[in-house]
């Protein structure tokens, strides 16, 4: 066989999942780098300069079709402008959280947001949690309750990240929408509040775009590149890999969004932390387990069931 014809190690779909979940978890760089602009204002420009990115996307790559689609229907357009909100509450509540010097507990949010979709799906869905996800949901509520006893206050910034994206998560569940036309949609409905608050914020001289330098503006600008990018490579991957591979892939960003803020940010790891911690990888392993057992098992009772007929 020559190389020409011996299969790639890794194919593109798990290679743009990879790319994906890079990003999102070294993006707190990048926060750290405009952080000379306040929380709200990195959240406008995110919003503003994701819709001008991904429109010129809808139309580069043919997604006319899909966004007349959305904005047809006024009940589609009420429920983007929800998952907008949940979704800009997500994106501030984390920029704020890695320029506060929280990124810590920042990663604790994205590593239990898979239990708290969990939950939600047991809530919204009417989907039974087993035994062996109930367990997973209870270990993890006890590494949320150790920073309560060692702290005297819940990790606000963690259940709040986790919160917002499941909720999120949920009013999507009822828009299946394409990526790139909704993540337009979503934007374009709250870029009008984000175009007020930079004019209001410009008035009272507090702005930094426009007023630093060129190399600053265009790291503002860079947002919309940063947010939409990632979320191209996900949509692409989820469609050229296994679901499953791709759910286990996304511990990739709170991991290294946990060496980022120990090793980089210089965050304090304690012994609480690591109580929790261990606590949430316990439970997300079991969870993790479980699910790869499940799957293995609906295979095989599939192949069964053709193998029969």
């Amino acid at each position: 066989m020559s190389s020409q014809d011996k299969p790639a190690l890794i194919g593109a779909g798990p290679l743009a999942g990879l790319a994906a979940f890079t990003i999102w978890g070294i993006f707190g760089l990048y926060f750290k780098m405009v952080s000379f602009a306040g929380a709200v204002e990195i959240l406008s420009h995110r919003i503003v300069w994701s819709a001008v990115l991904t429109f010129i996307l809808i139309f580069a790559l043919g997604r006319r079709k899909q966004l007349w689609v959305l904005i047809s229907s006024a009940k589609t357009i009420g429920l983007l402008f929800l998952s907008s909100l949940l979704i800009a509450g997500n994106w501030v509540v984390y920029i704020w959280a890695v320029n506060g010097g929280h990124a810590l507990e920042a990663s604790l949010g994205y590593y239990i947001m898979p239990l708290i979709m969990l939950i939600l799906a047991r809530i919204f869905f009417g989907e039974k949690l087993n035994r062996v996800q109930i367990l997973s949901v209870g270990i993890c509520a006890l590494g949320v309750l150790n920073l309560l006893v060692f702290y005297g206050q819940l990790p606000w910034i963690a259940l709040s990240l986790s919160m917002l994206f499941g909720f999120y998560g949920v009013i999507r569940k009822f828009v299946p929408a394409d990526p790139i036309a909704g993540l337009f949609v979503e934007c374009a409905l709250i870029t009008p509040i984000a175009l007020g608050y930079m004019i209001w914020l410009n008035s009272q001289g507090a702005m930094a775009f426009g007023h630093t330098t060129l190399t600053n503006d265009l790291l503002l600008i860079g947002l919309g590149v940063c947010t939409t990018v990632p979320l191209v490579l996900f949509a692409f991957a989820a469609r050229h890999m296994k679901f499953s591979v791709l759910g286990l892939m996304q511990y990739l960003n709170p991991t290294l969004q946990f060496f980022v803020a120990v090793m980089i940010f210089g965050e304090t790891f304690t012994s609480a932390h690591m109580v929790t911690y261990g606590l949430v990888w316990f439970g997300l392993g079991i969870f993790t387990w479980d699910n790869i057992k499940t799957r293995g098992r609906a295979k095989k009772a599939a192949r069964e069931k053709d193998a029969l007929a």
